[in-house]
This record gives C-alpha cells, structure tokens and sequence, in this order.
C-alpha cells in the first residue's frame, strides 16, 4: 500500500507527525501490541506524545513537560512551564519546544531538559507548534501566527489574523513549501507567505476552525464545527468541495492512497475520496473521537475511542483488527516512533506498545 509519508521516517516530532501533518511514518503501526511499559503521572494529558530514539515527551495539566525513555518509561527530567499546557510540544534540532495557556514558548535542551530560551505573547497559546527548516510557527491568542528561529527564539515575523474579541488561533498551523496555512476560530482560513509572513489569500468557512490542517497533493483538508470537511486548492483557496458529516471533525485528516480519512465526534470513521469528498464508507468505532488515526506503512491506524480504548483499524477497509484497554480517555493523537506506539490518557498514563 503506497502511503503519502513524511520526510522524516524515525521520529514523531510534532503534531501530526511533520509539518504537513499528514499523521504518517514509514515504520508499521504494531499488528498485535503488546504492553511494554505503562507510567503513571499526577496530571491529565490532553496533548500528543512526541518521540525520538531516546525519549518520550509528555506535557499534562501540572504545567509539567516530562522526558520518559523510550524502553522503560522511566522520568529522564522534569520542567515545570509555569502554564496549563494542551498543545502538543515539537521536536526541532536540538531542542523541545512547548507552548503554555499563559502565552510564554519555551524552548528546552532535549537532552537536559535546561530552558534555551523563552518568549511571551499576549494571548493564550493553544496551537501546538510545528517547525520546518529551522523556524517554528505557531498561533496565540492575540491573534499572531508567528515565525521563530528554533536555535534563539527570535520573532522573524508575526502576521496578524483579524478575530472578534473571544476568537484567535486555536489551531496549529500546516505548512508546505511556500505557505502556512492557519485556521481561526471565526471560521477564516489564511495562506501566508513563509517568506514575507504576508497574505497570501483567506477563505472563509461557514464555522469556527480548531483542528490541524491537513497539506498533501496541492490540496488542503480541514474540518470546521459546522460538520463540514473541506478540501481547499493551496494555490487560491479555492473551496474544492465540501462533506457534511454527522458530527463535528476531530484532529487532522489523513490520506492513504486515494482516500481521505477524518473523525467526527460522535464516534464515526469516515473514508472519503480525495477528489470530490464522496464517501466511500463509514464506521461507527463505538465510542467518542478526539482525534484522527496514526497510520503506519502496514496501512493500519491507531486512534483512541472514549472512555478507553485504543483501536487498531484497517484502513483499506475500516475492519478493527486490535484492541487495546487504557486507563481513561485519548484525547491526543497516538504516536507512532521507533516501530512502537504511544498513548497519553486524560488519567494521566503514558503506555509504550509493540
């Protein structure tokens, strides 16, 4: 099964795996997981794990960003970020960024867990960040899609995306090789140069946007709270079509081979064709989604089922092929890295499955 792969095989270094968030690794998902490790913290997690070859990175609801070994789940190091953290952290060179509710960024020393640097903005900062070729975009709340340099911390630029007095950039940004592309929550899509950290273009959707875009193949998939998916030309913002689903869609959409899959709320898989957004099946996974499937190169994928349970599914068809029990609710993304999957649960457990 041919998939649509990121760049970067052996990590999970950002939400969705790399820039585009495509939610992809060259590695298979595990065909029949076996516990190798379950650590217990004091806090709810929210967020996506991130890995590489030696660590687990975790935030939760302490303020806390935890560096776990990836074989036995011990605690490598410890920050305290002095902020309620829900984005999910990044992994660029040498660092580990985090992005906190009281509006700081943090960049820390994957290795020691020590604070490189740090800059503060004026609005909380819910958008996981992601980083490509050295820079780091995220949003905040004060309404700025900003571009940092990952070795220093300095602002190249902040573009500001016009909002109403409670909206902003929920969302983490997409990427490719020209754009950002970033949702606000007034339901305006923005392209803006990678270069100039000008306007591109802007499409309005008909309904608030909170989940990740999805960047693959000229085309850009995001979910809106109106049910809606949206395929959206990068070059125009052209709205190419759009699906009604039966509930709200959840996290990034992922595309293997000609099909677009996305989550919606209520518990439902869908499996759509890239093309024109016509469903080609659906699957009720028995439980509520808080995010999209991390798909291996075997063509399975990981999502998470409210109260507690993770499934393994099929993606060719949407047939369960696993099941695994956790302790409480996923609401991020599993990982996939280092041929191993990850689960953070809302009750505070971080588990390592092969």
């Amino acid at each position: 099964m041919m998939l649509h792969l990121p760049a970067n095989a052996a990590d999970w270094s950002m939400l969705g795996a790399d820039p585009g968030h495509t939610s992809q690794t060259v590695d298979g998902a595990p065909s029949s997981p076996q516990q190798l490790w379950r650590t217990r913290l004091d806090a709810a997690i929210y967020a996506s794990p991130v890995a590489d070859e030696r660590s687990v990175f975790v935030v939760a609801h302490d303020q806390q960003i935890r560096a776990l070994d990836v074989n036995s789940g011990r605690e490598q190091w410890t920050f305290a970020a002095g902020g309620v953290i829900s984005a999910t952290p990044l992994l660029v060179g040498d660092v580990v960024v985090v992005a906190a509710k009281d509006g700081r960024v943090t960049a820390l020393d994957r290795r020691s867990g020590k604070r490189r640097w740090e800059i503060i903005t004026e609005g909380a900062v819910l958008s996981s960040p992601i980083a490509d070729d050295g820079v780091v975009y995220f949003g905040s709340n004060d309404f700025n899609l900003y571009a940092v340099r990952a070795t220093d911390g300095a602002v190249g630029w902040k573009y500001f995306a016009s909002d109403y007095k409670y909206g902003g950039l929920y969302a983490s940004p997409g990427l490719d090789r020209q754009h950002v592309y970033i949702g606000a929550k007034n339901g305006v899509l923005h392209a803006v140069s990678r270069q100039t950290g000008q306007r591109v273009w802007q499409t309005v959707l008909r309904s608030s946007i909170y989940g990740p875009p999805l960047v693959a193949r000229g085309r850009i998939y995001v979910g809106a709270y109106d049910r809606g998916l949206y395929s959206i030309d990068t070059r125009d913002g052209r709205i190419v079509w759009r699906t009604q689903l039966d509930e709200w869609p959840q996290g990034s959409a992922v595309i293997v081979e000609s099909l677009v899959y996305i989550a919606a709320r209520s518990g439902t898989l869908y499996a759509l064709r890239t093309d024109d957004g016509v469903v080609v099946w659906s699957r009720d996974l028995g439980g509520e989604l808080r995010h999209g499937p991390a798909v291996g190169a075997n063509g399975i994928g990981a999502i998470g089922v409210h109260p507690g349970k993770v499934l393994g599914i099929e993606m060719a068809s949407g047939r369960t092929v696993w099941q695994i029990a956790v302790s409480g609710p996923v609401f991020g993304q599993p990982t996939l890295a280092n041929r191993m999957l990850y689960v953070a649960t809302v009750g505070g457990e971080v588990s390592a499955w092969r």
